[in-house]
């Protein structure tokens, strides 16, 4: 798989959705588009498969994702068309990345030691949005091994808050001093 055209793929799709006002349905559909693509890696295997040919795979994509807008599925056409069918799996991503960009929205993940409350999590997205001069769209991970505190992930920054990044923090002062 090559991310980069995956990635001029999905720029192309986001430009031609922001020129046509359909980013919301857009959005929606690429959501649907790598549910259906995780929930059945068979349909990835034929995608990546060079036994099928570009007319069957075009078919079985306009079957499948028929009801999606034309932009959407034109996508996808021109992709197997030209020989890109396996950066299908990365499409929505990249397509998400360039809407929630355009709308100064972040997505990542405040893992914890037990499930964050609504309110709990929203105050943890107000608190390193404005840090990070964005909206974010937090998802909590739990994990059993992290003690206390929180550890924030979003892009490649993350802020570790953690009581076992701070008493390793303190290890490392004491061996020091």
């Amino acid at each position: 798989m090559n991310a980069s055209l995956a990635k001029r793929y999905a720029k192309a799709l986001f430009d031609l959705a922001r020129e046509q006002g359909t980013l919301d349905q857009v959005e929606a559909e690429v959501r649907l588009l790598d549910e259906v693509l995780h929930a059945t890696p068979e349909l990835m295997d034929l995608l990546t498969n060079p036994a099928v040919s570009d007319s069957e795979l075009a078919q079985l994509l306009k079957d499948s994702f028929g009801d999606m807008t034309a932009i959407v599925v034109n996508t996808l056409l021109v992709m197997v068309e030209n020989d890109r069918a396996a950066e299908v799996r990365a499409l929505p991503r990249y397509v998400r990345d360039f809407i929630n960009d355009y709308r100064g929205i972040a997505e990542g993940i405040v893992t914890s030691a037990f499930p964050l409350s609504a309110t709990d999590l929203k105050d943890v997205e107000l608190v390193f949005g404005e840090k990070l001069g964005k909206t974010l769209q937090l998802k909590n991970v739990v994990d059993e091994e992290v003690i206390g505190g929180l550890r924030v992930q979003v892009g490649y920054t993350t802020y570790d808050d953690t009581i076992e990044t701070k008493l390793t923090r303190l290890e490392r002062e004491l061996l020091n001093a």
